[in-house]
């Protein structure tokens, strides 16, 4: 009796789904697979009906050929009557804004010309919108008809998910009707790119530790430069402004005194960015280096809008900003366009690169792939399955941690006001 209450374990029906899933998946033989692509497709299968319904009208009944010449003329009519149909249709893209932001919509227009006195079915626009192999062959737009000696206006919303150039590759116009058998092609003239910027977060501003109510980039009077309120007098320099002369005292001791202006508390920043493939996990949007270049955006256009010039360092280029010149468009151009797939400098290099400014604010990021945290990293954490504390390990020694699986955002913020451990000031 004990032996027939573990029958029904063996059979479970978990097990035996999985297993018949299985046998009809399996592929059994797998040296003639390369031979058998062809006969996957429509036209590969109706090919090969073609040749045994030949086959039957030599061998066997006359009835074959009659079949054999009915899918003949289907093959023929399928792959001619997209080929012609292309042949007088050409087609226009354009994007209405030059540039947007991860995850916000804008509209793409499409402008089709058919020069066929005759309409054109089954049109749709492919390719050049999406990284993703399988999201690359899915249509864009796709229309039912195009009336002949005509010209088309169509107008779609696109909300890129990911930061770049679009088109990211040539798109092209296509058509399969009426069968299917063959697809027709022609290239999509891009008259106008649409550049995405990553998608940024709000920061508050950097106070630097000193006690006071102002923040990185504004006068204080622990620095001196030309920005601020008059604090004392000295000697002339060359290269002075004549507006910072002070002509009282200079006709008292009869030569040159300028006044002496606040400065900056920090007026120079240098971020490291590290994206090098390595020190990252994942593709895509959710990708470990697309949150660390979101991040790094993030923290240049904050520090940038307090008045902060700075200079973006990452393993395969470098970007300066100055924020007099309202350079925020270029940095965020630069962004877009970096391209984090090669890296050849090694971490410890890029970290030596940044420490030959020592009276600058820095800030370091990278993911905890990496073997170099200080006080001014930002630590972009990949693997979040254990419960590791940041009090522990090398990772103690940075200034934020980011869990991959908790909003980004607020994590950087609760943080953010702090400041990095190695703070100082720019003299």
């Amino acid at each position: 009796m004990g032996r027939m209450t573990r029958l029904p374990s063996l059979y479970d029906r978990d097990y035996l789904s999985q297993f018949w899933q299985q046998m009809k998946t399996r592929e059994y033989c797998q040296w003639a697979s390369p031979y058998l692509l062809c006969l996957r497709t429509p036209l590969g299968a109706l090919s090969l009906a073609a040749t045994a319904s030949l086959l039957c009208g030599l061998f066997g009944a006359p009835q074959g050929y009659v079949v054999f010449v009915a899918i003949l003329g289907t093959i023929g009519i399928g792959c001619a009557w997209p080929w012609i149909g292309i042949r007088g249709v050409s087609c226009q893209l354009r994007f209405t804004v030059p540039r947007t932001e991860e995850g916000q919509a804008v509209d793409m227009e499409l402008v089709i010309n058919n020069r066929w006195p005759w309409p054109v079915w089954g049109l749709a626009v492919e390719g050049g919108c999406s990284l993703s192999e399988k999201s690359s062959d899915q249509p864009q737009i796709a229309v039912s008809c195009i009336a002949g000696w005509s010209r088309s206006h169509f107008r779609r919303p696109f909300a890129p998910t990911l930061r770049g150039r679009y088109p990211i590759s040539k798109p092209q116009l296509v058509t399969e009707f009426p069968f299917g058998l063959w697809k027709g092609s022609r290239s999509v003239k891009v008259e106008s790119s649409l550049l995405v910027w990553p998608a940024r977060f709000t920061l508050p501003p950097l106070s630097p530790p000193s006690g006071t109510q102002s923040w990185v980039g504004q006068p204080g009077e622990w620095a001196t430069g030309s920005i601020g309120h008059r604090t004392t007098v000295r000697d002339y320099q060359r290269g002075d402004s004549m507006r910072q002369v002070h002509w009282a005292k200079t006709a008292l001791y009869d030569k040159l005194v300028s006044y002496e202006r606040e400065g900056a508390m920090v007026s120079n920043a240098i971020v490291t960015l590290d994206t090098h493939p390595k020190l990252h996990k994942g593709s895509g949007e959710q990708s470990s280096i697309e949150w660390t270049i979101r991040i790094a955006a993030s923290i240049c256009e904050a520090l940038l809008c307090q008045g902060v010039d700075l200079t973006i360092l990452t393993h395969t280029s470098q970007f300066h900003a100055l924020s007099r010149s309202n350079d925020l468009t270029g940095l965020l151009d630069w962004f877009a366009l970096l391209d984090a797939r090669n890296g050849s400098v090694p971490d410890s290099c890029l970290r030596s690169r940044s420490t030959r400014f020592t009276n600058d604010l820095t800030v370091h990021i990278t993911t905890d792939l990496g073997d170099s945290f200080s006080g001014d990293s930002i630590v972009y954490r990949t693997d979040c399955e254990g419960p590791v504390s940041v009090n522990q390990g090398p990772m103690s020694r940075s200034w934020i941690t980011v869990r991959s699986d908790g909003d980004v955002p607020t994590q950087i913020r609760n943080s953010w006001r702090n400041g990095p451990g190695s703070f100082c000031y720019a003299v």
